[in-house]
């Protein structure tokens, strides 16, 4: 029988959101619980270990979590709150490796599981005893820490794990910035008075998460489709600059080759090139342009049909260009790259003459391959929520939110909105993620019962009792003995186990 007596919480934190300072409020700490959908997520079933670090792996985890996965996140005992805001699903167990008991407790749990997750640089699972020489094929075993041949085990790492970066410390800039990759991208447009523009960088997103996460979690989908022919787990090595490198395949081979129209597509890399090729930087029909309001709008004019059609709307829309513009284009000349200077000056004045809500009304529905770039909660407003002077906003991401909401993010007086998972599985889809657009929709229109808060933080130990009960059948008498010699932390406990214990 589970302990009914008082019980403390053993760490409090305060935090940033948007700026305040928040002690605890309840839609980032709540327990978010799942509703089951009319079919089971895929991976219903399936256990996974996912051991606390930064981003990219959470986000494996994540994904893994949205789609019916039991993950449970390893945290240090004593860490207080982590500041990982990928935790949906997930839950917490603390447990200090460096304990025997602790050790033991940690080999127990991936004993269970199908996937365990690993962030840290080369060597330290194995100087924990938690290498897959250890958990995989049972070196050092003993009572309770048998192998489990059947484990994929997923090691995630910034740099490749031999050479001479293996053991530094890095961040996705590092990562992207060996892979190649770095050098070819740019945002500027190279021009003779402005030759070798500077590389630029997509936030952290294409090695941590593209490179990173995303090819990890392929590959861990490979291994289990593996093993359920052979019975055999793998390990599975993913790292972020091989991984960067992967995913920009299209643009490294594209490199080699000149478009008969277009010229080049992208530029291998060096100061010559960096900057001149059709789809980073050079080409005034890709890119974006400031609007009168301040605002922008995205635009990606390649095909000649679609360019034209850009060009008949700006027309219409702006029928005598200003003084200091130069005339309107004609579509022939789109490829002409000693015109790309004065083509650059006409999008850039052009867009200037109107709001962003009138060119987005001008170009829906049309094939001129513009849109509005719109910021985080513009993106889940209804299509005509957002109305400036009487124009159609909004409309970026399906569902749609409420109305309700919708009035809510308008007057910046709403939580946090997550991503809704990725993708659309028709016959077996992901949970429906709480607090995204996706669930206040359904709960709107009285399909997805209560409004549930979104689950952004979990505090370190949050669920150890309940896991380790589920996973592996320990007692409250063990549970409680494990506390006592501090091999496992927890938040909330029962006020007796922190007395000294009494003397026979």
């Amino acid at each position: 029988m589970a302990h009914q007596t008082r019980r403390r919480r053993t760490q409090e934190a305060s935090f940033f959101i948007d700026g305040e300072i928040m002690q605890e409020p309840p839609f980032i700490l709540r327990k978010a619980s799942q509703k089951e959908t009319t079919e089971a997520p895929p991976l219903r079933g399936l256990k996974v270990v996912e051991f606390a670090g930064l981003a990219p792996g959470p986000f494996v985890g994540l994904i893994l979590a949205d789609f019916g996965a039991d993950v449970i996140r390893i945290d240090k005992v004593g860490a207080g709150i982590n500041t990982d805001t990928l935790t949906r699903g997930k839950r917490s167990i603390a447990v200090d490796p460096k304990s025997p008991t602790g050790l033991k407790t940690l080999r127990r749990l991936i004993r269970e599981a199908d996937v365990l997750i690993e962030p840290f640089r080369p060597g330290v699972m194995e100087r924990l005893g938690l290498g897959p020489e250890h958990v995989v094929e049972g070196k050092g075993g003993g009572e309770g820490l048998s192998a489990n041949p059947r484990l994929v085990y997923a090691r995630l790492t910034g740099f490749q794990r031999q050479g001479p970066y293996a053991n530094m410390a890095g961040h996705d800039i590092n990562y992207i910035a060996l892979s190649g990759v770095l050098s070819m991208l740019s945002n500027q447009s190279a021009s003779p008075s402005h030759p070798n523009p500077p590389p630029s960088f997509p936030a952290n997103l294409l090695a941590d998460f593209a490179g990173g996460s995303l090819i990890c979690l392929v590959g861990i989908l490979l291994a289990l489709i593996s093993r359920a022919q052979t019975s055999k787990g793998q390990v599975v090595e993913a790292d972020m600059v091989t991984g960067a490198r992967y995913v920009a395949t299209f643009q490294v081979l594209m490199s080699y080759i000149v478009h008969p129209q277009w010229g080049a597509m992208f530029g291998k890399g060096d100061k010559q090139s960096r900057g001149t090729g059709v789809l980073d930087g050079a080409a005034p029909w890709y890119g974006v342009y400031k609007t009168r309001d301040d605002k922008w709008m995205s635009v990606g004019a390649i095909e000649p049909q679609f360019y034209a059609e850009l060009l008949r709307l700006l027309r219409a829309s702006v029928p005598s260009a200003p003084e200091s513009c130069p005339p309107h284009p004609s579509p022939a000349e789109q490829h002409s790259r000693s015109e790309w200077p004065n083509l650059r000056i006409y999008f850039t004045t052009i867009f200037a003459q109107r709001t962003r809500a009138a060119w987005t009304e001008t170009f829906l529905g049309t094939d001129a391959c513009c849109v509005p770039v719109l910021d985080r909660d513009e993106a889940l407003l209804p299509a005509g929520s957002g109305r400036e002077a009487g124009v159609t906003l909004g409309g970026g991401i399906l569902p749609y939110l409420p109305s309700a909401h919708a009035t809510l993010v308008q007057s910046g007086e709403h939580n946090p909105i997550p991503p809704s998972p990725a993708p659309a599985l028709r016959g077996t889809p992901a949970r429906i993620a709480p607090g995204s657009a996706e669930a206040l929709a359904r709960s709107a229109s009285g399909q997805g019962g209560e409004d549930e808060d979104v689950q952004l933080l979990m505090n370190s130990g949050e669920h150890t009792f309940d896991i380790l009960r589920e996973w592996i059948g320990a007692s409250d008498q063990e549970i409680e003995k494990l506390y006592r010699q501090k091999a496992i932390g927890a938040t909330d406990v029962p006020e007796e186990w922190n007395a000294p214990a009494s003397k026979l």
